[in-house]
């Protein structure tokens, strides 16, 4: 289901007067799927307002087979994309094939993006299937294969569980629930390396994200000395009290919410 782009540019506005920076195309299912002209046209509406694009997916649709109409990151680059966010369960390729159900080539998704001058994340969902609970082993592992590989950040996020308004894919719903892993504990060990005397693993922390949310940097154990990655924490119902608004769902009805599961905290 497609925005009216006219509807968008209220919260486009709204979005660039309360100071926001980035915009990011995002969904319940992959935006690769949609008409590829459409997605052109909504990243280069987004630059009219915010300096900087974001596109999540899991790339799968991004190499072209045969004569299909795809969107293609050299497109999305063109319209004006600014950086990337690839979905990734796992650098291991057992273990992600078996939680994305597809054939990715994260290093050649990498080495794409990177090639056209796009910022490059990395999506890690922790789970108990790619994440042994609670050390933070896997996740430091991920993390420098993905730094390995060139990618510049990676967001740790907890798997979402929603709240039940309405029919659900029950499936979904109890593997969500079943595998679910709290991330607040392996953020606290980030914070617990960066205090102690022994870090092989180059962690530091930097200064949190306005709303809070602590961030960290991996530098100085990759081959290429000056290559770093951002971490951060994220949790997808993540409230912000006060003055700053985390973020703006803009929704294909046209409406805004301040998060994705509450259909009446309306914004505009």
């Amino acid at each position: 289901m497609q925005c009216d782009l006219n509807q968008l540019e209220i919260g486009l506005n709204l979005a660039r007067q309360m100071g926001a920076t980035h915009a990011i195309i995002t969904g319940k299912s992959d935006p690769t799927q949609e008409d590829p002209e459409y997605i052109y046209r909504l990243i280069r509406k987004c630059r009219e307002y915010l300096p900087l694009v974001d596109f999540h997916t899991n790339g799968f649709l991004l190499f072209p087979v045969g004569d299909r109409n795809s969107i293609s990151l050299k497109g999305l680059k063109d319209a004006g994309l600014t950086m990337i966010t690839f979905s990734i369960a796992s650098f291991k390729e057992e273990t992600n094939r078996r939680l994305m159900r597809i054939n990715q080539n994260p290093q050649a998704l990498i080495e794409q993006a990177r090639s056209l001058g796009l910022l490059v994340r990395c999506s890690l969902v922790v789970n108990k299937v790619n994440t042994i609970f609670p050390h933070t082993g896997d996740v430091l592992d991920y993390i420098m294969k993905a730094g390995g590989l060139g990618a510049h950040m990676v967001v740790v996020r907890e798997v979402w569980i929603p709240e039940v308004h309405c029919e659900i894919n029950r499936g979904v719903y109890d593997w969500n629930r079943e595998n679910h892993v709290p991330i607040k504990p392996i953020e606290e060990r980030f914070q617990e390396i960066c205090q102690g005397a022994v870090n092989p693993h180059g962690l530091h922390q930097c200064d949190p994200l306005p709303w809070g949310t602590p961030v960290f940097s991996m530098s100085g154990i990759f081959t290429d000395r000056d290559h770093g990655v951002n971490i951060t924490f994220a949790i997808c119902d993540e409230a912000t009290t006060g003055p700053i608004l985390k973020s703006i769902v803009h929704k294909p009805n046209g409406r805004g919410y301040r998060g994705w599961d509450k259909p009446g905290d309306y914004l505009y």
